[in-house]
């Protein structure tokens, strides 16, 4: 008795026809979602992270993310950041490196983009870049209450946690650093060092800085730092290393008329907590 033929092509082609017209009606009918209903499940996972948002616009981006337009972001303590726009998507091709999931923000030539392992509400490493941010576009009171500021030109770093503390790496390329210098018996009323290039890394608390090069007043410089205590900005301790390559190119030898104490080289060290550093030079 002859097996009895299996017709496939009578109805392989309506299943797959069946199968792509459910999956572009799953596609469409998400896609269409009012802004309030991505909102409203976006808002609880960044809630149990002290984080509000509200945006004007809200559409899901393909094939999986979500894209916000006029966001305001308000995190616990601080004051609300508005940001022109935020993107949350999952990425296939960030398996690769096991940073699939990717947040970028854009608030006017200011834009940052973030990359997590795959379980974003709570991530054990990433990466960060952040291109065009200055101290305005942070809301850190210490920023507000010292008159200390930055503007980044581009900063790159790679970080983990583990054991729940923070590591990280990276480096940075700054417009300039300000850091004002309030104490009655400080030398100077604060250190502004221009086109500045620093490497840094990130042990739990504590920034400390390996390498910083640029320009003060004029003349070359290069040091070293960190900035202990991070968990608590205001009462965080600076210590700043700063050697004045060649003092007589600048405004430094003028300053403190180095002729006249016979000095060729200068040191530049300003310790104390971010909103109350002191200065002090050393000539030799």
């Amino acid at each position: 008795m002859r097996a009895r033929r299996i017709p496939w092509g009578r109805w392989v082609a309506p299943v797959l026809g069946t199968f792509l017209f459910l999956a572009v009606l799953a596609v469409v009918v998400v896609l269409t979602l009012p802004g309030d209903t991505l909102l409203s499940a976006v808002r609880p996972a960044l809630g149990r992270h002290g984080i509000r948002i509200d945006a004007r616009e809200a559409a899901l981006r393909f094939p999986v993310g979500v894209r916000l337009t006029g966001v305001t972001l308000a995190v616990a303590g601080h004051p609300a950041v508005p940001v022109d726009e935020v993107t949350l998507a999952w990425e296939w091709t960030g398996l690769f490196r096991w940073l699939p999931a990717r947040l970028r923000f854009l608030r006017g030539s200011a834009s940052g983009d973030l990359r997590f392992s795959p379980a974003f509400w709570n991530p054990s490493r990433g990466t960060v870049s952040l291109a065009g941010v200055s101290s305005a576009d942070l809301p850190l009171p210490v920023f507000s209450t010292s008159g200390a500021g930055l503007a980044i030109r581009r900063a790159e770093a790679s970080w983990r946690i583990s054991g729940g503390k923070l590591s990280a790496d990276g480096s940075a390329s700054l417009e300039h650093l300000r850091i004002p210098v309030p104490a009655p018996e400080s030398p100077i009323r604060d250190a502004r060092i221009d086109n500045v290039d620093l490497l840094f890394a990130v042990r739990s608390d504590t920034f400390r800085i390996s390498r910083l090069a640029g320009f003060y007043e004029g003349s070359r410089v290069d040091g070293t730092g960190e900035i202990a205590g991070l968990r608590n900005p205001a009462a965080a301790v600076l210590t700043l290393h700063l050697r004045v390559q060649n003092p007589f190119e600048g405004r430094v030898a003028t300053m403190f008329d180095m002729l006249a104490k016979n000095a060729k080289n200068a040191n530049l060290r300003i310790v104390g907590t971010l909103t109350a550093p002191k200065g002090e030079f050393r000539f030799f």
